[in-house]
């Protein structure tokens, strides 16, 4: 239905496409300027050094970072970045064929991160990769891939975050007491690489810790995301914020609060012929078809009624060589398996960022992983591929807990145990996935026991994906399957009841 009107009424008659619902594994390039220092999240901010506001959890890493970027490129502030990274072997045909075989059926390009760089030829904002850097269009590029292999593409924009993230431009070193490079005037740039460009442009106004921003800033973060969504046409728009950047409960609520989100979102779903959908991170319940939730490293205990994304990344968000524990760990296929069967069985897709290096390339141990996860789905991928969640989602003991990372997630690489399963369905077939393999070879569901009265009719066949029908039994406390003694996938193991 179009006519959608700016307001949260008109915008609830927003249906979410059924390509998302059916997708349930997509990949997103969460990459920049920021790969240059291979030092992970954070690092625009955490170069220019702990500020006195800092969380504790960001108090070593921008110590860490901050020593890093002196040693390797000097006094220079975030802008400083923008001419190293280059993207010299970025080939996005070849990244998107990975992908594909891994099992993606969607794919997201970072459009514009929180260094307020942006990735395309934007005529709104002149810092960006069509004049620096790599001096080529990266969302162009990525949009012309994933169109020619038929994936649903996707943009995520992040600079709404500018003005909490780099207002530390505008202090001094905290070892040498030099100004940073925050209130540096267009003059400044003669006879530099950045010449004719304004760090005014980039860099929010100087202003006291905690303020809110003027109407103009949410203007133009708008003016910038509309002019990429009417030039590339993504089927998603991942925003970085708890509701609609500027609004009311935004990270950076301007002040007066800005409408401009629901402008946008009605101009959006009217003009995008797929009917388009957009991704916040704190939805209530009555806007859950006018947004769609995102979980950002949170997993869910309990089936959504709409669709929802949990996205993740393999380690670090951006690229990082450091393996100290203050940083994301790297994935396993196994954890991966595990999240995605997870996050589908609740009514979610898993959406995996898969960090590049500066040059654009990925290394050995992510396309490891990515062919690891692409031969468990080719295999078990009618269990999660354009599946429902069952009348029960999950079983077992080992649940979701009080994981957290060092900023509140829960991901986590979990020991699964014999008796923790994952439920999905497609039409008639009701797909049980074993976390772990039963030690006595045979697998008990209890769920699917007579006495849980959850089956609608009694069982014709029973299938391990990968090996063929297994012996079965059926009694009022479970549901027993002989299987064989090996195992005929890594990670995760599927049961198909017919």
């Amino acid at each position: 239905m179009r006519g959608f009107l700016p307001d949260w009424e008109s915008l609830r008659r927003h249906h979410i496409p059924d390509w998302f619902g059916e997708a349930k594994f997509g990949i997103w390039s969460h990459w920049g300027p920021q790969s240059v220092a291979s030092s992970g999240d954070w690092y625009a901010r955490h170069l220019y050094g702990m500020q006195p506001a800092s969380e504790p959890w960001e108090r070593r890493r921008a110590d860490r970072q901050h020593a890093h970027h002196r040693a390797h490129y000097g006094a220079g502030g975030a802008k400083d970045l923008f001419p190293r990274w280059r993207a010299e072997r970025f080939d996005p045909g070849e990244l998107i064929d990975l992908y594909v075989a891994a099992g993606a059926r969607y794919f997201v390009a970072l459009a514009a991160h929180c260094d307020n760089f942006d990735l395309w030829d934007s005529g709104q904002h002149a810092w960006n990769a069509t004049r620096i850097g790599p001096r080529r269009n990266i969302v162009g590029a990525w949009e012309k891939a994933a169109r020619a292999a038929g994936l649903p593409f996707g943009l995520s924009f992040h600079n709404n975050w500018t003005w909490r993230w780099l207002d530390v431009a505008h202090g001094a070193d905290p070892v040498t007491g030099e100004p940073h490079d925050g209130g540096l005037t267009k003059g400044d740039g003669a006879g530099t690489w950045w010449e004719g460009l304004d760090p005014a442009e980039l860099y929010p106004a100087r202003h006291a810790p905690g303020a809110k921003p003027p109407p103009q800033v949410a203007d133009r973060f708008y003016t910038r995301v509309r002019e990429a969504i009417d030039r590339y046409r993504p089927d998603l728009v991942y925003l970085d914020d708890g509701r609609l950047p500027f609004d009311a409960g935004s990270v950076v609520e301007s002040e007066p609060v800005s409408t401009r989100g629901l402008d946008l979102l009605a101009h959006y779903y009217n003009t995008c012929l797929t009917g388009g959908l957009v991704t916040v991170k704190d939805v209530p319940d009555a806007d859950r078809t006018a947004v769609v939730l995102d979980c950002e490293r949170r997993q869910l205990d309990a089936a959504q009624p709409y669709p929802w994304q949990f996205d993740t990344s393999d380690g670090e968000w951006f690229d990082c060589s450091d393996d100290d524990p203050m940083f994301h760990p790297r994935k396993t296929s196994q954890q991966v398996v595990h999240t995605l069967i997870d996050v589908v069985s609740k009514n979610g897709t898993l959406l995996l960022n898969v960090p590049q290096r500066a040059d654009g390339t990925v290394d050995a141990r992510a396309r490891t992983l990515l062919g690891e996860v692409g031969d468990w789905l080719r295999i078990c991928g009618e269990g999660v591929y354009g599946t429902t969640p069952w009348k029960r989602a999950a079983e077992g003991a080992t649940g979701l807990g009080e994981t957290r990372g060092y900023e509140g997630y829960n991901e986590a690489d979990r020991a699964y145990r014999p008796g923790d399963i994952r439920f999905t369905r497609r039409g008639d077939a009701v797909y049980a996935t074993l976390l772990a393999w039963p030690a006595g070879g045979t697998a008990v569901i209890t769920s699917l026991g007579t006495g849980e009265r959850l089956l609608e009719r009694r069982p014709a066949r029973v299938e391990l994906l990968g090996h063929g029908p297994v012996t079965w039994r059926l009694a009022a406390e479970a549901l027993y399957a002989d299987l064989p003694p090996t195992p005929p996938t890594k990670a995760a193991y599927m049961l198909k009841i017919t």
